[in-house]
């Protein structure tokens, strides 16, 4: 789960984030949308850590982002994030880019990763597409 509580960052007298509160739990998918420069990345790069905030809490399954004691990168493990440009290695098929960081990151089998990252795919209408490069899919595929 995912719960940020109040928060706000500045970049110099600007403040890009403003009190924001929400909460995603286990299992929902959450599309943050607004107009350009309207704080949408930066809101995404705080919860990954990637990103340091002034005021308020930011909690992933109950640790804390701003405690410079957390462990980052495994918790970064747990979180996804779509990027707005493709972030696909160009030269992996589909599959490929979907199993690397299962297995690489999160230590799980070849064939474990695949079926999870086939089920993905089914999940979003690509299955078919698995053995595809990036380069050969549309921008909205």
């Amino acid at each position: 789960m995912i719960s940020i509580k109040n928060v706000s960052k500045w970049y110099g007298q600007f403040q890009v984030l403003s009190d924001c509160t929400t909460e995603v739990k286990k299992g929902e998918v959450v599309v943050v949308c607004g107009p350009s420069g309207s704080g949408k990345s930066t809101l995404i790069k705080t919860v990954n850590g990637l990103e340091p905030f002034q005021q308020g809490e930011i909690l992933v399954n109950g640790q804390s982002v701003g405690d410079k004691k957390t462990n980052l990168s495994k918790l970064r493990s747990k979180v996804g994030m779509v990027f707005q440009h493709f972030e696909l290695f160009p030269h992996l098929s589909i599959t490929e880019n979907l199993t690397l960081a299962q297995v690489k990151v999160l230590g799980r089998g070849k064939d474990e990763a695949n079926d999870k990252g086939m089920k993905l795919l089914d999940r979003v209408g690509l299955k078919a597409h698995a053995h595809k490069f990036p380069g050969q899919l549309s921008g909205g595929q």
